[in-house]
């Protein structure tokens, strides 16, 4: 218990580790500073986004004008552009009616014209939406409705939750891997170039105990990196933002249809699938520390480690052997959004017994280990 104190207390409160975490800190109130400064821009954006649509529509009527002028008589031209004109013209009222406070009917109307346009499609018109990409829009719009939450943004919300979902986002794609190599890759390695492992292993501990300490000390920093991250991003947007709400819709697929999760049961996912991938790295760090005794050298084996491994998951498809993949926990937003005949935990367990065992064979080298010269 003495040594993991002591070597916590030596990780929290190095100049790294308060380096790093005040860059953290500024990190997020910045993200946070760049969102609110974008805020004027997502309603022109909106506008464009129905702008948009609106050629579109007038593109179309002018082709069905140019058919019918050649064929009368054509009554699939005649259908087209009928459906095509109750598309135009609620897009016309959209635009002159649309506003940040009157979201609830723009959902509305716009639920309107994206089924009228699913219409047109089945009708044979043009559209550069896809079918899948339409029924979700109307899905979703649907249940931000349902549940009376205002749609929010997905770059540059200022909303409480959903921006927190950005930090988590930035933090379960890399941003907690590369983290915890700047904090803690060279928890161990250090010690032999500095040649202070010779201390460790005169003292009157059991050498098992040097792994204990700096596994233990290495995942409770980045627990603590953790959650002064999401505290910061908490506090920024509740004081600076507006409230939102964790249950905001994430649209998901699950076997074959359409669902949703929360926002927070999303988060809490993300996190509980990013933290077991951390237990492997941690425990991989000591164990190429041991081997290579070089912190370049354990941060190369480990990011090729990981490397190869998003290689192999990425583009070799394991079908029904992800469940022993443990490099999948790389891709959490795939494990969460596309549960199609999986789950998202299936390879939780493997990473954890993977880590498992590489800790222990960390234990065995460092009980044969000697002092280095």
């Amino acid at each position: 218990m003495m040594l993991f104190l002591f070597e916590l207390r030596k990780l929290l409160f190095s100049k790294k580790t308060i380096a790093i975490l005040t860059v953290l800190i500024a990190f997020v109130i910045l993200l946070f500073v760049r969102n609110l400064s974008f805020q004027p821009l997502i309603a022109k954006e909106e506008r464009q986004a129905i702008d948009a649509q609106i050629r579109t529509s007038q593109a179309n009527g002018r082709a069905h004008i140019l058919m019918l002028e050649k064929n009368p008589e054509d009554e699939k031209q005649k259908e087209l552009q009928s459906v095509n004109l109750q598309i135009r013209d609620p897009l016309y009222d959209l635009a002159s009616t649309y506003s940040y406070e009157n979201w609830e009917e723009n959902l509305k109307m716009q639920n309107k014209i994206w089924r009228t346009t699913l219409d047109y499609k089945e009708l044979g018109g043009e559209s550069p939406f896809s079918r899948g990409e339409i029924v979700q829009k109307i899905t979703l719009n649907e249940e931000l409705l349902k549940q009376g939450i205002h749609p929010e943004h997905a770059t540059y919300s200022i909303a409480a939750p959903n921006f927190m979902k950005q930090i988590v986002d930035i933090w379960i794609f890399g941003g907690a891997l590369i983290l915890l190599v700047l904090l803690v890759g060279d928890i161990l390695s250090s010690e032999y170039e500095g040649h202070s492992v010779n201390l460790l292993f005169t003292q009157p501990i059991k050498k098992t105990y040097i792994i204990m300490g700096k596994f233990g000390s290495a995942f409770i920093l980045y627990v603590f990196a953790l959650i002064i991250t999401l505290v910061t991003a908490m506090i920024v947007s509740f004081l600076f933002g507006d409230k939102g709400s964790f249950s905001y819709p994430i649209l998901i697929e699950k076997n074959q249809s359409i669902e949703f999760l929360s926002i927070g049961q999303y988060m809490t996912k993300g996190l509980v699938i990013t933290t077991s991938l951390i237990l492997l790295v941690i425990a991989l760090i000591l164990l190429y520390s041991l081997y290579l005794k070089r912190t370049m050298s354990t941060i190369a084996a480990l990011l090729g480690t990981f490397a190869i491994g998003y290689v192999l998951t990425a583009f070799i498809s394991w079908n029904s052997l992800d469940w022993l993949n443990p490099f999948l926990n790389m891709l959490p937003n795939d494990l969460i959004l596309v549960q199609n005949d999986r789950t998202w935990y299936e390879a939780i367990p493997v990473t954890l017994l993977l880590t498992v065992i590489i800790y222990g064979w960390s234990i065995q080298k460092v009980k044969n280990s000697r002092m280095v010269g």
